[in-house]
């Protein structure tokens, strides 16, 4: 039986991960459009992983992957489609619906504050 793997677990490995592909681009010398989104994406990541969002904004994963999807798709655009941008554009608007389905069903089931006693 596989272990589970928590979402907060999970945002913590994809935040290091991020940091460390950061740390990496700069080291290579990777074009400084690249440098830009994988430094923007680890931080947007980090703040994504604190507690304070977790606890507060749930929408939070949804905006951080359109954000992130749309700095991807534009450096596509620019000429800077390298496999590394292109998995990680793919990567984020994937996250970015599985959040968007987890924040829908989490609104749905979520008792009214009217019906609050």
């Amino acid at each position: 039986m596989a272990p589970y793997l928590s979402p907060r677990t999970a945002m913590l490995a994809g935040t290091l991960g991020l940091a460390g592909l950061t740390g990496w681009a700069v080291a290579d010398g990777q074009p400084l459009p690249v440098v830009a989104f994988l430094c923007t994406a680890a931080a947007v990541a980090a703040v994504g992983a604190s507690e304070v969002v977790a606890d507060v904004a749930a929408w939070y994963y949804v905006l951080q992957s359109a954000v992130l999807g749309l700095f991807g798709v534009g450096l596509v655009l620019l000429g800077h489609g390298t496999p590394l941008v292109l998995g990680l554009t793919a990567a984020f608007a994937l996250a970015g619906a599985v959040a968007g389905v987890r924040y829908s069903r989490s609104r749905r089931t979520a008792p009214s504050e009217g019906n609050a006693p």
